[in-house]
């Protein structure tokens, strides 16, 4: 179960001839896999997260221990009936380039977002949305068309629902067409980019909130995890954060390092497999009780993980509010693996390694994103766990953009994917597989009666009953358990790791994607 190193000597080797770039005590060195995109605060790849999430704010945000709490809305009313909404927004606000926000500013983010309202309705907010009002220059309301419980924990997520100086909006006023710079209210402004090598981030000094303690952040694209992990070695990075930058066999290598600083954040969402329902031989629910029974989460937990994941059982974490379904998960049980494909006429030639049925063999493609330590090192483990049962998994790493494409058409057999997490589970991650924009929709879309998940889905969307909206979710998620449409690998922690003494206060925010370089402080 190890996954096979270059030796660190002969990498130590190659960076230590090469020039650290943009050394500065005032900026902080961080890495991605990828470049930031766009910064289009309304649109989704090649736009990442991270970068969004620097540059703009959101009218609330979603605090430790599950509470809305205030960001560009100082505080918020909402009426009886569960419709109107009215923010009152923080006064005093500028844009980075000096730009007031305000209620009309808001307003023109909402028209501009619903425009593309196909696109968001992954997010339930966006179907009830009905219309907005600006009351006056720092008080903004908007009607929805029914109640809708989780409201707020929309509004609080990471996109679209963030706000983009007008000004800068496209010609045609739609930023679905794209924006002509990236100016928000956030912590940080953008200041220049290469594609596939850096993008640079400057201090916004005109931020609402506490200024952040460094003046830059520089993010050097660096595609593979071992690679990183030698960038934090020479200093060429200043840390390493967040899902998939490292892998876990470096990541234990350096929390045994006392030169270093190791953090692991609460679990948020589920590292997961989707089974595509629609696609041959997956269609068959046997098939599918089969691959999960060849899962062994504490072997690859121990073996690739070093201990430092928990295993993961259902699509949503039982902590979460109405996710305990007090049911047992699939066992690891290779015998019943191979009773159950037997029984459905998957059979073990003699001399063979690989089952077959009218002389098709049991080959399943298994796509992920090739560039994620953690993907990767799954995908491997997995591929060697089913074919002790027979089943071969054809691996197929892909570029994120051209994962996230496939995602969304539903060009996978078996496909590795985050479930959503805190804020958006599990209200808006069930409304979301209603879109066929998702995975998970794409996953569920073979089932029979899918319409009438999805029925359910809007149902508990539209109950104001909280016991009703409990009960319809764990019906919803008890069926989608008992057609084995995910694997759920273990719970998803994110990590950091860096240098003693170069850095302080690195912690982590209650969204895994939110890596908050406003907080942390360079020492040298």
């Amino acid at each position: 179960m190890k996954i096979k190193l270059v030796p660190m000597v002969t990498l130590f080797a190659i960076f230590s001839c090469s020039v650290t770039l943009f050394a500065d005590p005032n900026t902080i060195v961080w890495s991605s896999s990828v470049s930031a995109g766009h910064l289009n605060p309304h649109l989704y790849h090649p736009n990442q997260i991270f970068a969004q999430m620097l540059v703009y704010d959101r009218l609330v945000s979603y605090g430790f221990g599950g509470k809305i709490e205030p960001s560009l809305a100082e505080s918020w009313d909402i009426s009886e009936d569960g419709k109107v909404y009215t923010f009152h927004l923080r006064p005093g606000v500028k844009f980075s380039d000096g730009d007031p926000f305000n209620a009309e500013v808001v307003a023109k983010n909402f028209e501009t977002i619903m425009t593309n309202k196909a696109r968001h309705a992954w997010q339930e907010i966006t179907n009830r949305i009905e219309k907005w009002e600006v009351v006056d220059d720092l008080t903004f309301k908007l009607y929805l068309s029914s109640p809708y419980s989780a409201a707020l924990s929309d509004l609080a997520a990471f996109r679209p629902y963030r706000f983009l100086n007008p000004r800068y909006f496209p010609d045609s006023g739609k930023t679905v067409d794209g924006i002509k710079s990236p100016v928000g209210t956030g912590p940080f402004k953008y200041v220049e980019g290469k594609p596939n090598e850096y993008d640079l981030f400057e201090r916004n000094d005109l931020y609402w909130g506490d200024k952040a303690k460094v003046e830059k952040v520089m993010i050097k694209v660096i595609p593979e995890p071992l690679t990183r992990a030698i960038a934090l070695q020479t200093g060429d990075i200043d840390l390493i954060f967040g899902s998939g930058q490292i892998g876990f066999d470096e990541f234990d290598r350096f929390s045994k390092d006392p030169a270093y600083v190791t953090q692991k954040a609460l679990p948020n969402s589920t590292m997961t497999i989707a089974v595509n329902t629609a696609r041959e031989p997956t269609n068959n629910l046997d098939v599918r009780r089969a691959l999960q029974y060849v899962l062994d989460r504490n072997e690859i937990i121990q073996g690739l993980f070093m201990g430092h994941q928990d295993p993961a059982y259902f699509y949503c974490n039982p902590l979460f509010r109405f996710c305990d379904l007090k049911i047992d998960p699939y066992p690891y049980d290779l015998n019943l693996a191979a009773k159950t494909l037997d029984a459905a006429g998957w059979v073990l030639p003699a001399g063979q390694t690989v089952r077959e049925k009218d002389g098709k063999k049991l080959e399943i493609p298994f796509s992920y994103i090739g560039a994620d330590a953690n993907q990767k090192a799954i995908a491997e483990a997995y591929q060697a766990q089913a074919a002790r049962a027979g089943i071969s998994i054809v691996l197929i790493p892909e570029e994120s953009n051209t994962w996230l494409t496939h995602a969304k058409e539903g060009n996978f057999s078996l496909a590795t994917f985050e479930t959503w997490g805190i804020p958006l589970e599990p209200e808006a991650a069930l409304s979301g597989m209603r879109s066929p924009a998702v995975m998970e929709y794409q996953a569920q879309v073979g089932l029979p009666d899918k319409a009438e998940i999805d029925a359910k889905i809007t149902k508990m969307l539209e109950t104001a009953n909280e016991e009703e909206c409990a009960k319809l979710v764990r019906e919803v998620l008890l069926r989608l358990h008992e057609e084995a449409v995910y694997i759920p690998i273990y719970s998803i922690s994110i990590v950091e790791v860096h240098k003693k003494g170069v850095l302080d206060n690195v912690v982590f925010d209650t969204d895994r994607y939110h890596v908050p370089f406003e907080k942390m402080v360079k020492l040298k």
